[in-house]
């Protein structure tokens, strides 16, 4: 857009062969197009100036991107496309889109185009405009660590207990994870899973280029769905493991060592809390910094350490269906790509 200009056609802007074109009809995102000639783009020519918009819909994501400008031509200086979206839904992998140009003044599509991702960019342990990004789980089998979130624990008197990898709500990829269930013994904890441990995170804090991180820009930040059923909510929990002394120590105990969180272990670690009331429906990005989570009351689960924050001794996570504030409720959502980032919250650009 050119200032604040608004151009209405009031006779016909189009040229007798205006089409709209890409440059690249199998893009690949996984490295950054702005690279020169890599930028994928589109292009179109009008015989007058225009208000145009590009509507680029992922036929298998469902998510969508517009692109819009003021002008005589559409070329790489106002068309150029990362992979990234305007919807909430991330495109993917193999999506098969459709770019629909319009005319503002035009009730309908001028032209389109057609183009199929080859490749979208990973998340893993990169960094996007100075925040570094370590993927904990998208449920696609990408994660941080050996074997992802595992349904873990359960409360077994909790009633029409569900949880299963799905893909019919998915934010990212192909598939979110579903969980819900049915409170009845009224103590508001329903369903936990965990990530033990997050190799990748430990990893990369011995880079000598990452700081000593503090609570205010670490971020923990998921996707999470509501259902529609009140008194829904989720728990994220975060272990550190406090026996280590340096970050070498804490590598090489949980890389080496067949390293596993017995009961022992996390009575005398650090254990934080932090409880999201999922009160609205349809997906939303959570980011929640670290200084906002709570020491765990509980002695025995992870509130017997040294009750100091400490990111970079970050080894487990959990995240829990709870009934809250009113215990006692059937509860459901869903979540999908959690990512912890430090230096600023998740922003889903490339």
């Amino acid at each position: 857009m050119v200032g604040d200009k608004v151009f209405v056609v009031s006779s016909n802007p189009l040229l007798p062969n205006t089409k709209l074109t890409v440059n690249n009809s199998a893009p690949d995102f996984s490295v950054s197009n702005k690279k020169t000639g890599t930028a994928l783009f589109f292009a179109a020519a009008f015989s007058t100036d225009v208000s145009w918009k590009i509507v680029i819909n992922g036929s298998a994501s469902r998510a969508t991107r517009e692109i819009k400008g003021v002008g005589k031509s559409i070329n790489l200086s106002n068309s150029a496309w990362e992979g990234d979206a305007s919807s909430v839904v991330f495109f993917q992998k193999g999506d098969s889109c459709t770019a629909s140009l319009y005319v503002l003044g035009i009730d309908t599509a001028i032209a389109s185009t057609h183009l199929v991702i080859k490749k979208m960019l990973s998340y893993k342990n990169r960094t996007v405009d100075n925040v570094r990004y370590l993927l904990v789980d998208d449920f696609d089998g990408n994660h941080g660590g050996t074997a992802g979130m595992t349904a873990a624990s359960a409360d077994v008197q909790d009633a029409a207990l569900s949880y299963f990898i799905g893909n019919e709500q998915r934010i990212n990829g192909s598939n979110c994870f579903h969980m819900e269930g049915t409170d009845v013994n009224n103590k508001g904890w329903v369903f936990s899973m965990n990530h033990y441990a997050l190799v990748e995170m430990v990893s990369a804090y011995l880079d000598s280029n990452i700081a000593a991180t503090s609570e205010e820009n670490f971020y923990i930040n998921l996707y999470i769905r509501g259902t529609g059923k009140v008194n829904s909510a989720v728990a994220v929990k975060l272990l550190e493991y406090d026996y280590a002394k340096t970050r070498e120590q804490l590598r090489d105990t949980i890389t080496k060592q067949g390293f596993v969180f017995t009961p022992s272990v996390v009575k005398t670690c650090d254990a934080w809390v932090c409880s999201i009331p999922v009160n609205w429906e349809g997906w939303r990005l959570v980011s929640i910094p670290y200084s906002r989570f709570k020491a765990d009351n509980n002695l025995t689960a992870g509130g017997n350490g040294n009750r100091v924050k400490e990111p970079w001794k970050i080894t487990s996570m959990a995240v829990s269906l709870l009934s809250d504030p009113a215990f006692g409720s059937s509860v459901a959502v869903d979540i999908d790509f959690v990512v912890l980032s430090e230096g600023g919250p998740f922003v889903p650009k490339y």
